[in-house]
């Protein structure tokens, strides 16, 4: 007596595979989602657009529109803050917030989880990046149209594209700058206060938050150092030039040259998994 056997396949359940999304597709994904837990947060919402705004609005209140003779230029003190607020909110969205959102993904784990998948690590980079410089110039477009509308501050035509090269090179700038002040924070608890420490005395000392002609010669001296003081003296050019395009090309080289060196920092010192522990 033999004894039949059936072999019962097990059924073929079709697989599919996802596509793969392009270079251009990847960043893309990554940019709407940098985009999207900026504007759901509603400090990084207050520091990068409201703050500029109110820093604008009280320097003005505080100082008075009184005339400001720098560069053989005399102008209304609100076109010289108009200028050197465009500095401090480019600071603050390329490279105050870039370094303590990267500092919150890496100490919460989640640079370590991306960097783990097929999602490159450029991608990260360069879609930081981007919403960076186009956080930057909507900022400026902001505080300029408030400055026109309010204190009748205009931007030569002329001189338009010499502020919008400067705003690029700016936040392209600061925004490798924040990458690199990421290898000294540890903790997400001291990433805004390292930032601060970092930016704040150069704000004083480069004459956007107070008058450069009020600063002593040895603290102007320092400041020439850093490109925060170069910045603001290639915006502030733009907005008072009346004889053509306000071009800066030594301010906004060594802006540069900042920003290539805080990437060969960034590059060699960047890390994707938490400090703290």
């Amino acid at each position: 007596m033999t004894t039949a056997t059936i072999e019962v396949s097990a059924p073929v359940v079709p697989t599919t595979t996802a596509p793969r999304r392009s270079r251009l597709g990847r960043v893309r994904h990554q940019v709407r989602y940098d985009v999207l837990v900026m504007t759901r947060n509603r400090e990084a919402r207050f520091f990068t657009f409201a703050l500029p705004v109110l820093m604008l609005l009280l320097f003005v209140a505080i100082f008075g529109n009184q005339s400001f003779h720098l560069g053989g230029r005399t102008y209304p003190g609100s076109t010289y803050y108009v200028a050197n607020q465009l500095v401090f909110g480019i600071v603050d969205a390329a490279m105050m917030t870039t370094a303590v959102a990267v500092v919150g993904y890496r100490e919460l784990g989640v640079l370590k989880r991306r960097r783990a998948t097929p999602q490159p690590a450029w991608v990260l980079i360069v879609s930081r990046a981007l919403v960076a410089v186009c956080t930057s110039l909507l900022l400026a477009g902001l505080l300029l149209v408030l400055g026109g509308a309010v204190f009748g501050v205009g931007v030569p035509m002329r001189a338009l594209p010499s502020l919008v090269l400067a705003l690029v090179v700016g936040a392209f700038a600061f925004c490798a700058l924040g990458f690199a002040a990421t290898s000294l924070i540890r903790t997400n608890e001291s990433a805004m206060p390292t930032v601060m420490g970092l930016a704040l005395p150069l704000f004083f000392i480069s004459g956007v938050f107070v008058p450069w002609f009020l600063i002593p010669s040895w603290l102007r001296s320092i400041a020439e150092v850093f490109p925060v003081r170069h910045l603001a003296a290639a915006t502030t050019a733009t907005l008072t030039s009346t004889g053509g395009a306000a071009f800066r090309p030594v301010d906004l080289a060594i802006v540069a040259a900042w920003g290539i060196a805080a990437l060969a920092v960034a590059a060699r010192r960047f890390t994707w998994s938490p400090r703290a522990a």
